[in-house]
């Protein structure tokens, strides 16, 4: 993941250098959104986790074990070749 200063990027005053902000978008445009959906699944997955736990006793050995689900780290995506 390339991290960018919005310092790289001035204003456009050529077609050329438009072209060159368009490469640099599109180069990192599919790690976005392989992070974008890694990201909303996670979210998912704890809405879905705080949803069953709200119908569980605190006190009950499920309520625990959700509890305990819901903090698990989740691995994050490989980058693609």
């Amino acid at each position: 993941c390339a991290f960018y200063s919005i310092r790289k990027y001035t204003r456009i005053v050529s077609k050329e250098q438009c072209e060159s902000y368009k490469e640099d978008f599109y180069a990192e445009y599919g790690e976005y959104r392989t992070l974008h959906a890694w990201i909303e699944s996670i979210t998912k997955r704890f809405m879905n986790f705080d949803e069953r736990r709200k119908l569980l006793p605190p006190e009950s050995k499920e309520y625990q074990v959700k509890k305990d689900e819901s903090v698990s780290s989740p691995s994050y995506p490989s980058k693609s070749p």
